[in-house]
């Protein structure tokens, strides 16, 4: 980032030293001012009261619960109060609030004189004059959340608000492309951080279900759910999370990609929910160790780890160690592909699923069971209803659906989704 400031700024004083009207980097910083000043105020702070599940300690296998409140941010995508965020902000929540931020009004600069005004731009300027006290604070509902994306869509009561539309991108994001992320990072709502995007099509670990944007503009606690916006305030991406060691941004921040924003969103907005056909099998990614290990035909791919009981690919067939090369037609080379592929396919039909078993292709046609993110609230908290006292946890009467969905070989029993206190 500083390499590309310096190159800014060399240019720009080569093409106008000392002129401002054709400087360059005045030019840059300019377009940056009327862009925050454009898309700053359909950024919103959510404000969360929410069940927090505590870090195992001493041995335990489950978390506690424990009160917590939880500060990210959101994009109003709709003038009738449809705001994007994260799903793990929103997570348990018992309340959610949105803060708004106003549009810049100078409007009050008029109570002081002409060269009072000067003074007072120079110390606070645009959104960030309005004290927060006199800042509109509405109670906001989860239309539904998809856990896999780490997405949610919330609805306020309002109408004629600003937005950061999801459109339909013609070009994907490119690397070395200058970004903006616009949240509030630790809680100080209303902030802008620039940078460039990193790499696209990232995947953090080799069995990390999603791709993301990745970018180097700053990403702290409390961004999560804000933008990720281009050079023209266009969304790309909607800032999901961080790799760090300490907590704090460190240059490795991501992204959901605005076009998997735009499909969950659109069925989050229609339906509540986001529908996937599944088959009942567990995949991973193969590596050469593993394909070593396993004594695989294939170094690379998609490898299913488990057939559940009583499941359509136990029925069809399927077995552990066979290797997905075509799901629908299309090539399964990465899981994202494969979790794509799957959340695409119309339950109503069965999946055409090729597999490499040794050195045989092997070619199935596979009954779908259509899942969608009601299971993601099933497997959520409710003080009420998932407390067990006597044992001391908050638990869910398992059934198939959730089994299936949550990918457990049993569909009887209770599933423990958190401890009150220390076993």
């Amino acid at each position: 980032m500083r390499r590309f400031l310096i190159f800014l700024f060399l240019a720009a004083g080569a093409s106008a030293a000392g002129d401002d009207r054709t400087n360059g980097l005045a030019q840059f910083s300019g377009a940056l001012e009327r862009l925050a000043a454009t898309v700053a105020p359909a950024v919103v702070q959510v404000q969360v009261s929410a069940w927090c599940a505590s870090m195992p300690a001493n041995g335990e296998d489950v978390a506690s619960l424990k009160s917590c409140r939880v500060v990210g941010s959101g994009v109003i995508v709709d003038a009738s109060g449809y705001i994007i965020t994260n799903e793990h902000v929103v997570r348990n929540a018992r309340r959610i609030r949105v803060m708004l931020t106003p549009k810049p009004d100078h409007s009050e600069d008029g109570l002081a004189p002409s060269g009072k005004r000067q003074e007072l731009d120079a110390v606070i300027v645009g959104a960030n004059r309005e004290p927060v006290g006199k800042r509109q604070v509405l109670d906001a509902v989860v239309v539904g959340a998809s856990r896999d994306t780490d997405i949610a869509l919330l609805k306020i009561e309002a109408s004629g608000l600003p937005t950061i539309p999801i459109q339909q991108r013609r070009q994907g994001p490119r690397q070395g492309q200058v970004v903006l992320a616009v949240g509030s990072p630790e809680g100080l709502d209303n902030t802008m951080t620039i940078g460039i995007v990193s790499a696209v099509g990232r995947q953090p670990t080799p069995d990390f279900p999603m791709l993301y944007i990745q970018t180097d503009a700053a990403i702290n606690p409390g961004n999560s759910g804000g933008p990720l916006l281009d050079a023209e305030g266009e969304l790309i991406g909607i800032n999901t999370f961080m790799l760090s060691e300490t907590g704090r941004n460190q240059g490795l921040g991501f992204a959901v990609p605005a076009a998997v924003v735009r499909y969950v969103y659109e069925q989050l907005r229609t339906r509540g929910v986001v529908r996937q056909s599944l088959v009942g099998v567990l995949v991973q990614t193969v590596t050469p160790g593993l394909a070593q290990g396993l004594d695989l035909s294939r170094g690379y791919g998609v490898m299913i780890s488990d057939v559940l009981p009583g499941s359509p690919a136990q029925a069809a067939g399927l077995l552990p160690r066979d290797i997905l090369t075509a799901v629908d037609g299309a090539s399964i080379s990465a899981l994202p592909y494969y979790n794509a592929m799957m959340s695409l396919h119309d339950p109503a039909v069965p999946v055409d699923v090729k597999v490499l078993r040794g050195q045989e292709t092997l070619h199935f046609q596979i009954p779908a069971v259509a899942v969608d993110d009601r299971y993601y609230r099933d497997a959520s908290i409710d003080l009420h209803e998932s407390l067990i006292s006597d044992l001391g946890i908050f638990g869910k009467a398992l059934n198939s659906t959730l089994a299936l969905g949550l990918g457990l070989r049993s569909d009887t029993g209770v599933y423990v989704v958190a401890t009150t206190r220390r076993a």
